[in-house]
């Protein structure tokens, strides 16, 4: 039977259904039905300057709330600047649905205008890419994506929708497939897990961001307290606990605190809950006795890997008694204490770490940090206290210049109370400086700080470590002020540490969009 609505309107509704409130996303010619039925539809559309923008903003959204992130964008071209936004999402196992238009199924191979094999070219940088060539078809794959976000899978799927399809009508009398993936907990696994525990000394927790899509903060706190087991966390997932509570030791591995390396190190049990075990996470482990939970069955990375989502798990091993004696094992633990860190360098330019240190000063519960890659990330990671999931974004697995303006403007439709402070560096900003227009657009309260070194540091450093001469990384800056201000940004030059904390903390205040240009000194990064 046929609806009075289009394929596009048909496929909204679902959006709808499904609690999307926000798209992000750039139109073009091959997606105009789908905005045509956004426009009529109770879902904001958030209009980036750029696609690759979109999806990093999708993505933030996604981090920050647990919900599935939105983006949208038209074939061609339009598809192909998703992709370094999609493959960032997929390294970092973030929950989006990724809409791209496609030219009509009548002329798909035969080299028409904007025609590429779009699927072939988002399925290595997705949990699954469909190729909707029927209204059905594009049914049947809205509906197992968001049955795989249901049940805890975490990445990017791609849908793939040819223009003609999505101006046919709507069968709603067709055979719409359920299935669910992800088992239920075994209680065989339960047991073996508690009897594991009970006989372990040293047992550890190593959660990622997992916890977050899986909604399991409750569960994993109650597991927590009824076994004392000290936790520590992956970069992303700083945080899910907040780094103040004693029995969190932070972050493990690469950067890691010292707390939580020689727990790491040392260690004769692992719980690794909802995290894929990256090599930089893994990077001070020395037992093979893991046991990992998660849904993404090709990041099984332990000898004992159950397919379950987490917050299951959490729940039916939380109603068995479990006898732990790890007070030694969390007395060693706590011996380990932090080497106080003293800034070295005497600079003419401020030093970008005492730049940093001030701008965390600043930050409370009601602010979250977006970052670039680069030399930043690095005094971020060393220096912080995070005290709530996704306070710090950083797109930790591929780490592309350019994420954090994007990733701040996504940040601000679901932290609503929070002032968002995007700090980047002056190569990185260049990369989506166009996202400044959004920013005045929609009145967000977004805070850009640049950390302005006139160079790509972190480049030069490899370079000099490798005793190469310096090339190409040197950079001829514009007058970032002017830039601001071209588009209606108020905007402030640097030049002291005083000037820094004053400004900003007025800025903060205000709740409104501001850039800070900082000219800092050109100087290594401490190595791991």
């Amino acid at each position: 039977m046929k609806t009075d609505k289009n394929t596009a309107e048909y496929l909204v509704k679902l959006l709808e259904e499904h609690g999307v409130e926000y798209v992000f996303g750039y139109p073009g010619e091959q997606i105009i039905p789908i905005y045509e039925a956004l426009r009529k539809s109770r879902i904001k559309h958030v209009l980036t300057r750029h696609e690759q923008a979109a999806v990093h903003a999708a993505d933030s959204y996604a981090r920050c709330s647990g919900k599935c992130g939105v983006c949208l964008a038209t074939a061609g071209p339009g598809a192909m600047n998703l992709t370094m936004g999609v493959a960032t999402a997929f390294k970092d196992n973030v929950p989006l649905l990724v809409l791209t238009g496609d030219v009509s199924t009548d002329v798909k191979g035969l080299d028409t205008f904007q025609d590429l094999p779009l699927n072939d070219v988002f399925k290595p940088i997705t949990i699954k890419s469909y190729h909707a060539r029927s209204p059905e078809k594009l049914e049947n794959s809205i509906n197992e994506a968001f049955m795989h976000f249901d049940d805890g899978v975490s990445g990017p799927f791609h849908i793939n929708i040819p223009k003609n399809v999505q101006n046919k009508p709507m069968n709603i009398s067709h055979k719409v497939i359920h299935t669910k993936k992800i088992k239920s907990p075994n209680e065989s696994d339960i047991i073996d897990m508690i009897k594991r525990i009970e006989e372990s000394e040293k047992p550890l927790i190593i959660a990622g961001y997992g916890i977050i899509y899986a909604d399991a903060i409750k569960e994993l706190e109650e597991f927590m307290k009824k076994t004392e087991i000290p936790l520590t966390t992956t970069w992303t997932a700083r945080g899910i606990i907040t780094e103040k509570d004693e029995q969190n030791l932070g972050l493990t591995g690469t950067r890691g605190t010292k707390k939580a390396n020689y727990a790491s190190e040392h260690a004769d049990l692992i719980l690794a809950l909802g995290t894929r075990l990256s090599e930089r996470t893994t990077s001070h482990i020395n037992t093979e006795n893991i046991i990992q939970v998660n849904t993404n069955l090709e990041h099984n990375k332990a000898k004992t890997f159950h397919n379950n989502n987490i917050k299951e798990f959490l729940q039916e091993i939380n109603k068995k008694e479990i006898k732990t004696n790890i007070h030694k094992w969390t007395n060693r633990i706590n011996l380990q204490q932090e080497k106080p860190r003293k800034i070295q360098e005497q600079t003419t330019k401020l030093h970008p770490e005492t730049v940093i240190k001030n701008i965390l000063q600043h930050v409370h519960k009601n602010i979250t940090l977006t970052i670039d890659a680069g030399t930043i990330p690095t005094y971020f990671t060393i220096d912080s206290t995070v005290e709530k999931y996704g306070q710090i974004l950083f797109s930790g697995g591929l780490g592309p210049m350019g994420y954090a303006i994007p990733s701040a403007i996504g940040a601000t439709y679901t932290r609503s109370e929070d002032v968002i402070i995007a700090v980047t560096g002056d190569g990185a900003l260049q990369m989506t400086i166009e996202e400044l227009a959004v920013i005045n657009t929609y009145k967000l309260p977004i805070i850009v700080i640049i950390i302005n070194n006139n160079m790509l540091g972190i480049i030069k450093q490899w370079q000099d470590m490798e005793n190469l001469p310096k090339y190409q990384v040197t950079l001829e800056n514009p007058d970032f002020i002017k830039i601001a201000n071209a588009y209606n940004i108020e905007a402030d030059n640097i030049t002291s540490i005083e000037e820094l904390n004053e400004k900003l903390a007025k800025a903060i205040e205000e709740k409104k969009p501001h850039l800070f240009n900082i000219e800092v000194a050109d100087v290594p990064i401490p190595l791991p």
